[in-house]
């Protein structure tokens, strides 16, 4: 694949080059769509806006265009659209709400937004704080959006597509910004990423390598479509490659393995939390009947031998790293956990001075490009918060990490979620980690708290498994026996459901708020 390609010409290339090979498919429908066919939906979702545009009828004076919507077929047309008619989609986390979601809309001056009824109720609530707002184009419920929102132009989406479907050639640069992503806002206010067209295909490049992805492959992916991962790691990298995606809004456990099996899948990007419920489950006849012969991981506290035997797959191992600051920086190699740099950047290891680590010291990991548009180009309206994380010309991850004498690199956590417990620093991760390997904990949260006599406490939160009748005091004992004295949770709760994020992780600031 070409280097300097926009995404608007990479769909309509694989389009050329697949035809009427099948491309997307929806789960649990079925529905499906050709890499043709996309590309005429996409087409005519382009032309129909371009119109709507010189017509008068839209609004996109700001150049940006907010797309807060479930996964589907009219996410993935409205975003591939906007790329070929030179706009920059504004990828809106659905999980938001209120003030929060208010300053993702104005940061760009959004005046188009495409959504749908699940979101009205949202929208509502924050509808007289969006002074940029002036059209919302909606996939269903016109009439009711109309009657909310009558200060604003509804249109349905099936009535902006145009009767014509030729590709438009953009007159974008491939370094160009092809859309603003937001971060978790893990550690601060949600930041929006500047993303290029080049950092979408040379993160998507730089998976079918390691991952062995060809056009024989069906990716799975119920992840949202505003995160990196679905965008960049599974759909971007599938098209490239002529192979199929099965698209889900939303994971489900029962549905899980049915659905590999129906769908045919051969491979899927598998979280950490996922990866836990998985493994916490009862075994389902559906679990070995798959095609599944591999899976990626980000780091979790699951025995890797375990996990490959009971299903049947390849689980490569977390040595990658990437974010949606720094890009897909880091490739894991198929069976060794230490990670790859890869040529397109520059890795180090540095203390809290800035100064670099030998091999081997952990510490936070800084990362710089070797060229353009690999990384985010800073924060949209934040260059303060831009200037902060990139001093002394590295970027600063926040996360700490170790390369050893190969050049390797072994993620650890991130700095935020470490615990300075009587002078001792301790990974979350590891607490984690620990709880977890007694068969009767399904999940498990590890979190600091101010200690009474100065530094922290660890708090455990957990979540047991149906029929463990553990007592907390159970808990502490077992991780006496599996960890550092230091490590041991001064307090652990138990609770009936874990709170979790939109992309399944602990929600450890709601934790946070229950330890006040």
């Amino acid at each position: 694949m070409p280097l300097r390609i926009t995404l608007g010409q990479l769909l309509h290339d694989c389009a050329a080059r697949f035809g009427e090979r099948p491309c997307i498919t929806m789960a649990p429908s079925g529905e499906t769509l050709s890499y043709a066919g996309l590309e005429s939906l996409v087409n005519r979702a382009a032309h129909g806006f371009r119109d709507g545009i010189a017509g008068g009828r839209l609004n996109a004076g700001s150049g940006h265009v907010a797309v807060m919507l479930e996964n589907g077929i009219p996410y993935l047309a409205m975003s591939y659209a906007l790329k070929k008619i030179d706009l920059v989609e504004v990828s809106i986390n659905r999980a938001f709400r209120g003030p929060a979601l208010a300053r993702m809309i104005n940061l760009t001056s959004c005046e188009t937004l495409l959504s749908s009824p699940a979101h009205f109720d949202a929208l509502a609530d924050i509808s007289g704080d969006l002074p940029h707002l002036r059209v919302l184009i909606v996939t269903a419920g016109a009439e009711d959006a109309a009657a909310r929102f009558p200060h604003l132009e509804i249109i349905s989406f099936d009535s902006l597509l145009a009767n014509r479907d030729d590709h438009i050639v953009s007159a974008a640069a491939d370094t160009d910004t092809a859309v603003v992503m937001f971060t978790s806002g893990t550690t601060g206010v949600s930041k929006g990423c500047l993303l290029s067209h080049r950092y979408a295909v040379r993160t998507a490049e730089n998976m079918i390598g390691p991952f062995r992805i060809t056009a024989d492959d069906v990716a799975y992916t119920p992840y949202p479509l505003s995160h990196i991962g679905p965008a960049f790691y599974d759909i971007l990298p599938t098209l490239m490659t002529g192979g199929r995606v099965v698209l889900r809004d939303g994971f489900s456990l029962s549905n899980f393995w049915p659905e590999l099996v129906r769908f045919g899948v051969t491979w899927f990007m598998c979280l950490g939390s996922v990866q836990q419920l998985l493994y916490a489950a009862p075994p389902c006849p559906e679990e070995r009947l798959h095609k599944v012969t591999r899976c990626w991981s980000t780091p979790a506290p699951v025995p890797k031998a375990d996990f490959d035997r009971r299903f049947g797959l390849h689980l490569i191992p977390g040595g990658g790293y990437g974010s949606t600051d720094a890009g897909w920086v880091v490739v894991p190699q198929w069976d060794h956990p230490g990670g790859i740099v890869l040529p397109h950047y520059e890795v180090a290891i540095v203390d809290e001075n800035d100064d670099l680590l030998p091999p081997g010291e952990d510490g936070e990991m800084v990362i710089r490009p070797r060229e353009p548009g690999v990384m985010a180009d800073g924060y949209f309206g934040m260059p303060e918060k831009t200037l902060e994380t990139r001093r002394n010309l590295w970027f600063h991850t926040g996360d700490i990490g170790s390369l050893d004498e190969d050049g390797l690199f072994y993620f650890r956590c991130r700095m935020a979620e470490r615990i300075r417990v009587r002078g001792e620093m301790v990974s979350g991760f590891e607490v984690e980690e620990g709880a977890l390997s007694h068969q009767g904990i399904e999940d498990a949260a590890a979190i600091g708290v101010p200690a009474a006599l100065g530094e922290e406490d660890i708090r455990l939160f957990v979540t047991l498994k149906p029929g463990a009748g553990l007592t907390e005091e159970d808990i502490r004992a077992h991780c006496r026996s599996v960890m550092a004295k230091f490590m041991v949770p001064a307090i652990v709760t138990i609770l009936e459901e874990m709170p979790r994020t939109v992309t399944g992780k602990p929600e450890k600031g709601k934790l946070a708020a229950l330890s006040v």
